[in-house]
């Protein structure tokens, strides 16, 4: 006879245990100690070796009811009818909802870090990581990396947008896509959820730095001789430096005296200071020779070619450029970086220069893989040429 809910409410605890049965091995299991519990015994069939007995725990009444009882006592009956015994599949279930538990988006997002170790630069890397940690840990690193969905990672990107941070937003967003992908392969995740919110983040239109126009090389210069802003000589010779040769802050602020070739006049950047990855080869006009000559009466005994004051182990900050030109009176008009676009537009229009011969100068990457071969030295004569002829230019202003 079927159990009813009454007669299991009812149900005192005896001298023994005993079980009110409802039916194919299900039953409520009553005890001693007046705790009631749902256990279902069931036969498994065994190839040639007859049966294996085996009582499966459903849960305790009267947190389940009996209607619940027989609904998971049913998909119970159903994996033992196909051969499969239920604890060792309960087991199974656990295990792998512990390992989904313990992969998070952060464990994941720091195996994939890992893996990107030594396919990127060590400042990228460590930049990637600072970005991870700031914005995106926090919102989303504890969270099962198979529960990541789109509005899971559209909250968090949207609080980055609201410090206004679009940029930040952008990266966030590509990082959280490669992690996706990273998971993905490792068939941990099923999608990339991050092309389901590209609509639903703002746009922001890149802001690009500030720059001179040809026609006020001449009060930048006046400035700089001037010198109002009291800045030290040797910021002064990095400004004019940095004009001369339009390369990159960074890559003026870090350079060192063993990257100067003073023979062939030639100052060859090493792949791991280039945003691109690949060596660089700035000629040296005569006017950059005499600079050096200059700063080497202060730092020649020193690894890089701008030592900081405070540690003279260390290089120039970049930052130190942009401060200067600002305290020179050209703030919002011009940056350190702004030199390169300066650079580009005066050499086209001015010098009447090829613009792809420019653009191999400010080591901007070719789009063919067999123009990134040649990148090193292609067009070096031109380019000599032209460095000399901007040098000039530039002092035909003074």
């Amino acid at each position: 006879m079927k159990l009813t809910d009454i007669a299991c409410r009812n149900s005192k605890p005896k001298q023994k245990n005993y079980k009110l049965r409802d039916g194919k091995g299900l039953y409520l299991l009553v005890m001693t100690s007046g705790g009631k519990s749902w256990r279902y015994d069931y036969k498994l069939k065994k190839n040639n070796e007859g049966y294996k007995n085996g009582t499966y725990v459903i849960g305790s009444y009267p947190q389940v009811k009996l209607s619940e009882a027989r609904e998971l006592h049913k998909k119970v009956h159903k994996l033992v009818s196909q051969g499969v015994d239920p604890n060792y599949n309960k087991k199974a279930e656990t295990r792998k909802r512990l390992q989904d538990q313990a992969m998070t988006f952060e464990t994941i997002a720091r195996q994939w870090l890992d893996k990107r170790r030594g396919e990127v630069k060590p400042k990228t890397l460590k930049d990637i990581q600072k970005r991870l940690i700031i914005d995106v840990f926090p919102e989303i690193g504890s969270i099962a990396i198979k529960d990541i969905d789109a509005p899971t990672l559209l909250s968090m990107i949207k609080k980055v947008e609201k410090r206004g941070a679009y940029e930040m937003a952008n990266r966030a967003r590509q990082y959280c896509s490669q992690i996706l992908r990273y998971a993905i392969a490792l068939g941990l995740a099923e999608r990339d959820f991050t092309v389901d919110i590209s609509d639903a983040l703002k746009t922001h239109r890149v802001k690009h730095q500030p720059a001179l126009s040809p026609n006020e090389i001449s009060d930048f210069l006046k400035a700089l001789d001037k010198n109002d802003a009291r800045l030290f000589p040797q910021t002064r010779v990095a400004l004019k430096m940095l004009m001369l040769t339009f390369v990159r802050p960074i890559e003026l602020a870090s350079a060192e005296w063993i990257d100067f070739d003073f023979q062939d006049k030639r100052w060859i950047i090493p792949a791991n200071k280039m945003k691109m990855g690949f060596d660089h080869i700035v000629p040296l006009s005569a006017q950059m020779i005499e600079l050096l000559k200059e700063q080497k009466e202060f730092s020649s005994k020193r690894q890089y070619v701008f030592p900081q004051k405070r540690n003279p182990r260390q290089h120039m900050s970049r930052d130190t450029l942009s401060s200067a030109i600002r305290s020179l009176g050209f703030q919002g008009r011009h940056t350190a970086h702004g030199f390169r676009a300066l650079a580009r537009t005066t050499i086209r229009e001015k010098l009447s220069w090829d613009s792809e011969i420019i653009e191999r100068q400010l080591a901007h990457a070719p789009k063919s893989s067999l123009g990134r071969a040649y990148d090193r030295t292609q067009f070096l004569e031109q380019r000599t040429e032209m460095m000399q002829e901007w040098a000039d230019y530039i002092d035909s202003l003074i």
